[in-house]
């Protein structure tokens, strides 16, 4: 059988020689046209828990979990690349996607603000082109500073068992669609989704340079382009998920008001019935029909009891989801009391799984 051939980076080294308008000094990785970091910084990110020069394209800090599932804020190193680029939460129910999106590439951003729909900026990857309806926006990922390194590609993702070079290729797809026009350009350089120097003329290159081949290594979950929020939720609520894929509310009130909306309609849909058949039994012919009277004798009771019966199903969720919180906050509290909780500079131990980093926290399941 023959070897199987090591996938190679989506772009040349000197696709992207215009990234930065001050490319004279040397790239951390060597002599590298590609994205460039002063002298300085390399120096101190080589002192840095992470000796890597790629520690130099990463952020200052990134929060982790233990087994125990207590958060812990750590010095950023390249173990960070892998829970950045993890999607996932989303392969987990990659069979019931289409019911949250159509397998089809993103729509660019022109397109996102002619639907009304805001671009806000977040920096977890499995809410990259999640969008709601109730404020509509879209959740958007900027492009990492190191996905624009070609040398990343090649010494860091190229043979990575977790799968890593299929998401960061996909996430780099996906940008291809969302920047189709000038326009697009302008309003990522606008959001801040791509680095500050990064110019029109290199973005063409780098795109043509992307698509010049077809890929079949990309990661499933860029299979899709956007994806709904309120579906996520239902499809993680069906797989026994209390809190969903991302919770919505920021209060109890905010759920008491978003879930009293329904019983609000049904009662008024309700009146409307009693008021037909109120009307139904002042006529000659329905009035004296036994089996009418029997079922507005029989709807006039549900009519009582039905919002009542809904208005406690509301309320027991409530308390449903407080006694969760209170739960998990005691936990929370027991587990930190036995730990020391300091700011840790030292290097996480690799996870099994991605951690809650970025904005995950308590909107997370």
């Amino acid at each position: 059988m023959a070897p199987v051939s090591k996938p190679k980076p989506p772009f040349g080294e000197t696709d992207i020689k215009n990234l930065r308008k001050d490319s004279n000094a040397d790239y951390p990785h060597g002599t590298s046209s590609s994205p460039n970091i002063a002298q300085e910084t390399i120096k101190e990110a080589a002192t840095a828990s992470d000796t890597s020069p790629l520690r130099a394209l990463l952020p200052a800090s990134y929060r982790i979990s233990n087994k125990n599932g207590i958060p812990k804020i750590v010095a950023a190193n390249t173990m960070y690349i892998k829970d950045d680029l993890s999607v996932k939460r989303l392969n987990d129910i990659h069979s019931w996607l289409w019911l949250a999106g159509r397998p089809m590439p993103p729509r660019p951003l022109n397109y996102q603000l002619a639907s009304s729909r805001a671009i806000v900026i977040s920096e977890q990857m499995d809410l990259h082109l999640v969008w709601t309806t109730a404020p509509r926006r879209i959740f958007v990922k900027p492009i990492p500073s190191y996905l624009l390194d070609q040398r990343f590609f090649t010494e860091d993702l190229v043979g990575q068992k977790e799968g890593l070079y299929g998401c960061a290729l996909g996430f780099l797809l996906s940008y291809t669609a969302l920047i189709q026009y000038e326009s697009d350009f302008n309003i990522a350089k606008d959001k801040h989704l791509l680095p500050k120097s990064l110019t029109w003329d290199s973005w063409v290159d780098l795109v043509e340079q992307l698509l010049a081949n077809e890929h079949d290594n990309i990661n499933m979950r860029y299979l899709y382009g956007e994806l709904r929020l309120s579906r996520l939720n239902k499809i993680c609520w069906a797989h026994g998920r209390l809190r969903g894929y991302r919770f919505s509310y920021q209060s109890y009130g905010e759920m008491f008001t978003a879930n009293l909306a329904p019983v609000t309609g049904i009662t008024v849909y309700i009146a409307l019935v009693l008021t037909a058949m109120q009307v139904g039994l002042a006529t000659h012919t329905l009035g004296g029909n036994d089996i009418f009277q029997e079922v507005s004798y029989k709807f006039s009771v549900f009519s009582i009891l039905a919002p009542a019966i809904l208005l406690l199903v509301v309320i027991l969720i409530i308390l449903v989801f407080m006694f969760y919180n209170w739960m998990a906050t005691a936990l929370f509290r027991r587990q930190a009391l036995k730990r020391n909780m300091g700011i840790s500079t030292a290097a996480p131990h690799p996870c099994t799984e991605p951690s809650s980093g970025g904005n995950r926290g308590s909107s997370t399941v």
